[in-house]
């Protein structure tokens, strides 16, 4: 279910950078593809943490790596696929996932001793650091909405 959310977020904050309003996400189309109505509220609830973070980061003094880029050494380049290294790009400037959030995926993936590691099997990894993340900004601290919860 985690991978799930995962892929959701990536489809909602996607969007978002088109230009998309949140309620023109088609909700039946995200049910139809076989995500649950609970899978699509975390996703809804998460992406709402992230732009609220976001927002709160834009407002305090920017650190001192503000501009930086990584660079995937020889090594982390054989572990990752082509595909994989685009989707760990494509999480960082969609926002899901922050530099330090980036570093851990990349630490996992080298200590599980992969190589050329498929999409799916990277988002399992960031899903896992995600659902594990109790970082200073709160995010992921709560992964599923409660029965009486909605998203506006």
């Amino acid at each position: 279910m985690k991978e799930k959310v995962v892929e959701l977020l990536v489809y909602i904050m996607s969007a978002v950078q088109e230009n998309k309003r949140i309620s023109e996400i088609d909700l039946t189309e995200l049910a139809t593809q076989g995500y649950t109505q609970s899978e699509i509220s975390a996703a809804f609830s998460w992406f709402h943490e992230i732009v609220e973070s976001n927002q709160q980061r834009e407002t305090g003094v920017s650190s001192p790596a503000a501009g930086s880029h990584r660079i995937l050494h020889e090594a982390e380049r054989a572990a990752l696929s082509t595909e994989s290294q685009g989707f760990l790009l494509q999480l960082l400037e969609l926002g899901v996932i922050n530099d330090k959030d980036c570093e851990t995926v990349i630490d996992r993936v080298m200590m599980a001793g992969y190589e050329k590691l498929a999409v799916t099997d990277l988002r399992d990894i960031v899903a896992s650091v995600l659902f594990a993340r109790r970082g200073d900004d709160g995010f992921g601290g709560r992964s599923m909405l409660n029965s009486g919860d909605t998203i506006h």
